[in-house]
């Protein structure tokens, strides 16, 4: 029972709001105390409806079908009660169904103690049966439109106890108006019982191990017109005879058992097969359905006994392809064709990032690559950057590095110069500046290999270095590695989707005697703080027009000069501040660097400076050869208490100076009143 309350707990958790769906819980006459959790469940919950069977069915087909026929909302979501959904599970299911207009949502399947499909759900959205990969999960726990499920009749047929559950998904599929998956959030948690309560542990007779396969295969055979299509679904089908049918059907202690599986496997054989399914299959597959067609009984029993043992087989390099020493290879006696142990194109090279820092302005990076079953210890590897738009490459050598897994993984390191990647990076819109696509490519037993470079899991801790500035002619260039939403390592030059930007904020204001005091910090986005070097100055604004007959011609008629307007900036000194807390409006992908700046107006001449004019207070950036230009904002409460207008009266003028803030929120401080006017 702690399965079943874990499963009611996800159920009642769901973010979507309970008026918008129903629970149906069928009872199927379990004596293991549920009914009495599920009576305490359905009076908290008004949403829950107790469906109690008198006489248990001894499978899911029965309790599934009745729940159906229950339903009264759009769509049916079919669980098991040894499982449980993730919080945001109907929620995303029902928002794709709409978005989509699909029939079908296949929500991403995580197995707990037993595997699952990956492939199924690499790609969310709405998907084709035939062009995806979706038809590798036959699992029931899918959202339906339940007007697809009525108009059509489809329901788990009650006389199948194995795999009806694959033969209801298929016929869903044939008439299913369009598929969507959620496959960027786990959905549903599918698990093993430890206690062997999974209908799926138990051993199973002949008509268990075949028909549902016998079913499936005339489903797909009447139902697809399409011939790619045909092709690709009873491919799955063949799978399951070669993977299930065959091992189980022909490793049993009794004789009559293998003798009805065999005879079945043969006509299913004659009834579907056709050349091209061949293709669908792994070697080790097409090998055991090639001795199937052949009524070599003696063989494919030992190619049944041996297929735990299949991915472990050593593979054979020769002449730029590879071969697993299956039973039989190159066998003396009846041999068979190498196409049957050609697994050329199924070596997989994987390939992971595990760290990456700058060291200068070279970005040094260390991973890992591997092909299951294969040493790489000589192998020949090089990180390839491609440019997304046009192609074009920079390849790079990747160095053996220490530490890797013998036999099976192999190190390396590499130093990336980004200045090598864009020499035209002086203008963002030439060839080189872009994003740039981290590959390994890797060179082993004669056959050549490309893969797109991973970041490895966050358990690792690896940690992606913030940007660098790259000195050019024209002023620096940013370079900011970054993983992408599906885990990949990329570069990004000149700003295409990680622009360097730059931010400051004022945190404290205060005068002492003469002597204005600024503290803050400034940042540039995706480069680290130490990188910075600041400045700050007051600069002058350009003063108003004087009016036709203002103060200026009145001292003209007199025979006086009127004070020139400041024209150059008054500069502050400025020392680094740590910073003890976060930067309030600096974003999260910016090192922000603290600040103190001081001004001092102690000296008469600077006093009369600025009760000349207004001046705008600005913070100046630099940082690879490239300088920006900010005008810093207040920060906003608590952090910045000090009132918005602070006024001072410098020791050697008549007037009162007034720092404020602009109508835009920036600093400015108002000299001879012209704002802010006082006297005396």
């Amino acid at each position: 029972m702690p399965y079943l309350v874990e499963c009611l707990d996800s159920l009642f958790a769901q973010s979507l709001d309970p008026s918008r769906y129903e629970v149906i819980v069928v009872d199927d006459a379990s004596d293991d105390g549920s009914e009495l959790e599920l009576r305490r469940r359905a009076e908290a919950h008004p949403n829950v409806r107790l469906i109690r069977r008198d006489v248990g069915s001894g499978g899911p087909s029965a309790p599934r079908n009745q729940g159906m026929d229950l339903a009264a909302g759009r769509f049916v979501f079919l669980m098991d009660a040894d499982d449980m959904l993730g919080e945001k599970a109907l929620e995303l299911m029902l928002e794709a169904a709409d978005r989509d207009n699909s029939d079908m949502v296949l929500g991403k399947l995580v197995g707990v103690g037993r595997s699952t499909s990956v492939k199924a759900y690499a790609k969310s959205g709405k998907v084709d049966l035939y062009a995806s990969e979706i038809y590798r999960a036959l699992s029931p726990q899918k959202l339906y439109r339940r007007s697809v499920l009525t108009d059509h009749g489809i329901r788990f047929d009650e006389s199948l106890w194995w795999g009806e559950d694959q033969v209801f998904v298929t016929e869903f599929h044939l008439v299913s108006g369009g598929t969507s998956v959620v496959g960027d959030y786990d959905c549903y948690y599918l698990r093993q019982r430890d206690d062997g309560g999974n209908i799926m542990q138990r051993s199973r007779n002949v008509e268990e191990v075949v028909r549902y396969v016998e079913t499936l295969m005339d489903l797909v055979a009447d139902g697809v017109d399409d011939g790619a299509g045909r092709t690709r679904l009873l491919g799955r089908h063949f799978r399951t005879v070669a993977q299930d049918m065959l091992p189980v059907g022909l490793t049993h202690p009794d004789a009559a058992f293998r003798a009805e599986v065999w005879r079945r496997a043969r006509t299913l054989h004659a009834r579907h097969w056709a050349p091209e399914i061949q293709g669908e299959l792994p070697a080790y597959e097409s090998l055991q359905l090639r001795l199937l067609a052949d009524d070599d009984i003696e063989r494919a029993t030992e190619v049944a006994r041996r297929s735990g043992e299949a991915s472990d087989a050593p593979i054979h390099f020769e002449d730029g392809r590879a071969y697993r020493r299956y039973p039989y290879f190159r066998s003396a006696e009846q041999p068979l064709p190498d196409e049957y142990f050609d697994v050329t194109d199924r070596l997989r090279l994987k390939a992971r990032l595990l760290s990456s820092c700058w060291d200068d302005d070279l970005l040094r990076l260390t991973g890992d690559c591997r092909v299951t079953g294969v040493d790489l210890d000589s192998a020949e590897a090089a990180l390839v950057l491609r440019h997304r738009e046009n192609g074009s490459e920079l390849r790079v050598d990747a160095d053996p590095a220490p530490h890797g897994t013998p036999g099976t993984a192999t190190r390396w390191h590499a130093a990336v110069d980004p200045a090598a990647v864009d020499p035209a990076a002086v203008d963002p819109a030439a060839v080189g500046a872009g994003v740039w696509d981290a590959y390994l490519a890797v060179r082993f037993h004669g056959m050549d290999r490309t893969v797109r470079l991973s970041a490895a899991p966050d358990t690792t801790g690896l940690a992606v270095p913030a940007g660098r500035l790259l000195a050019t002619p024209a002023g620096g260039v940013g370079a900011v590695p970054y993983v992408t939403t599906s885990r990949r390592f990329s570069l990004d030059i000149g700003g295409t989707h990680h622009p360097v930007t730059a931010g400051a904020v004022v945190t404290d204001l205060s005068w002492q005697d003469d002597r204005l005091t600024v503290t803050g910090a400034a940042w540039l986005a995706h480069i680290p703080g130490d990188l910075l070097h600041l400045s700050l100055a007051l600069r002058p604004r350009e003063p108003r027009p004087a009016p036709r007959a203002g103060l200026g011609t009145l001292r003209r008629l007199i025979g006086g000069r009127p004070p020139q307007p400041p024209t150059e900036p008054l500069a502050a000194v400025v020392a680094d501040l740590p910073l003890t807390a976060a930067v309030p409006t600096a974003p999260a992908t910016a090192g922000p660097r603290g600040f103190t700046a001081a001004l001092d107006l102690t000296e008469p001449g600077a006093t009369a400076l600025v009760t000349r004019a207004v001046w705008d207070v600005w913070l100046t950036i630099e940082s690879g050869g490239r300088h920006w230009d900010v005008r810093p904002k207040p920060a906003p409460a608590p952090v910045f208490a000090t009132p918005p207008e602070i006024r001072h009266r410098p020791r050697h003028a008549r007037g009162v100076t007034t720092l404020y803030t602009t109508k835009g929120g920036y600093l400015a401080l108002d000299g001879p009143g012209e704002h802010f006017p006082t006297t005396g």
